[in-house]
C-alpha cells in the first residue's frame, strides 16, 4: 500500500504528489515548509504548513 501527499510547490504554485514513505522530516521556515527525503537529503519547499499537510491526509488531530 502506498500513501501520497499532495502539496503545492512554493516556487511554481503547482501541485506535486510525494510518496509519504519518502519524507523523513518536515520543517517550517517563514512561508515555506521544507520536506526532506529519507536517505539522500533532497528537499522540496511547499506552501502548506506541516499541520495542514497532515490534517488534509490523515484527518484532524485531537489533543489529549
Amino acid at each position: 500500500m502506498r500513501f501520497w501527499i499532495e502539496c503545492t510547490r512554493l516556487e511554481t504554485g503547482r501541485p506535486i504528489h510525494i510518496n509519504i514513505a519518502l519524507v523523513g522530516s518536515m520543517s517550517r521556515d517563514g512561508e515555506r515548509t521544507t520536506l526532506t527525503y529519507v536517505g539522500d537529503g533532497q528537499t522540496i519547499d511547499v506552501t502548506e504548513t506541516p499541520e495542514q499537510i497532515l490534517e488534509r491526509h490523515f484527518g484532524a488531530m485531537t489533543k489529549p
